[in-house]
């Protein structure tokens, strides 16, 4: 296996000049560069990435911290957050936090002590004092962490009002809620309180079922709707995540509950899953893949040490005209 010194010997100058050149530093002449791609490319060399980055002070990884694997939205947003830190020339690690607050903490841990480069969080978990005052490249994905830590986030108060203003249009009076407020400060809040709010205005109830904080699969909501057949057949309408709308859309037929006649469904977030069932769900959608981009892009600009970061990213949500209301 070829070395530097041999890529070295090859065009005809010294290790530190190609060590410039790979790693991208310092002056170095169109010739000498020339030279040295050729050299790398004739004896096939495959530069040493933990050596390259012990010398830049990195390791090369990004952390990654979702609630839970099983959720359709953090299974799309960690698929493109990979890929965009992979075109950086990143590599990914990522968290599950479901059923443990630990985790969370032990990556937090591991930045502190240059274990990765830097954290994308969307956990929930932890106060947001665990964050506040590590002076690390950190990004928050819809939490809050305070004025020194990025924020993106979809705009879910106009999210909760698309869904609440299409219910009211479709006559529902008596909705269905599955979950409702955060206890950490998160954006994703907005969408309740706006939910709320039209719906109020308009004259109509909305009755939370409440979730459990970190439960969202689909065997657990059959579970929970198990525990509401009485307020499931008194009502008209449901505004709940993806795999909530799914999984209300199997319970209530199984009721003999007519779907859309008889209760309507709109769901939040708007995967790829409520596209690959019949019929597919209404919902207002956040574009992912966007948020991913902003997460992403944040991140490298962290940890390059650049200037002028957004402090506060908001990305539009859409509507998705299906056939469950």
């Amino acid at each position: 296996m070829a070395t530097i010194k041999d890529v070295a010997k090859r065009a005809g100058v010294g290790i530190a000049t190609v060590s410039r050149a790979l790693n991208g530093t310092g002056y170095l002449s169109e010739e000498s560069r020339t030279r040295i791609e050729r050299a790398v490319k004739e004896l096939n060399y495959i530069p040493n990435e933990r050596a390259r980055n012990l010398s830049r002070k990195r390791t090369g990884i990004i952390g990654v911290l979702i609630p839970d694997f099983q959720t359709p939205f953090y299974d799309a947003f960690i698929r493109q957050v990979e890929i965009g830190l992979y075109n950086y020339g990143y590599r990914t690690m990522v968290c599950n936090c479901v059923k443990t607050r630990d985790k969370e903490k032990e990556f937090i841990d591991m930045l502190e002590r240059n274990m990765v480069d830097g954290l994308i969080t969307c956990a929930l978990s932890l106060e947001d004092s665990a964050y506040r005052y590590i002076q690390k490249p950190i990004v928050s994905m819809d939490h809050d962490l305070g004025v020194d830590i990025p924020l993106i986030y979809s705009n879910h108060r106009i999210g909760g009002r698309m869904a609440a203003e299409y219910l009211i249009s479709q006559g529902c009076r008596k909705v269905l809620q599955l979950g409702g407020r955060f206890e950490t400060d998160t954006p994703s809040n907005e969408r309740y309180e706006e939910f709320a709010r039209v719906m109020s205005d308009n004259h109509a109830a909305v009755q939370i079922l409440d979730l459990e904080w970190n439960r969202l699969d689909y065997e657990y909501y059959q579970c929970h709707l198990g525990r509401h057949q009485k307020d499931i057949r008194e009502a008209d309408g449901v505004f709940a995540s993806d795999m909530g709308a799914i999984g209300m859309y199997h319970f209530a037929s199984e009721l003999g509950i007519r779907i859309p006649e008889e209760l309507k469904i709109v769901a939040y977030d708007g995967t790829a899953i409520t596209r690959m069932v019949t019929p597919v769900v209404t919902a207002v959608c956040q574009d992912i893949s966007l948020l991913a981009q902003k997460c992403t892009d944040t991140m490298i600009q962290l940890v390059r040490g650049e200037d002028e970061i957004e402090d506060r990213q908001v990305v539009d949500v859409y509507f998705q005209k299906g056939g469950t209301a």
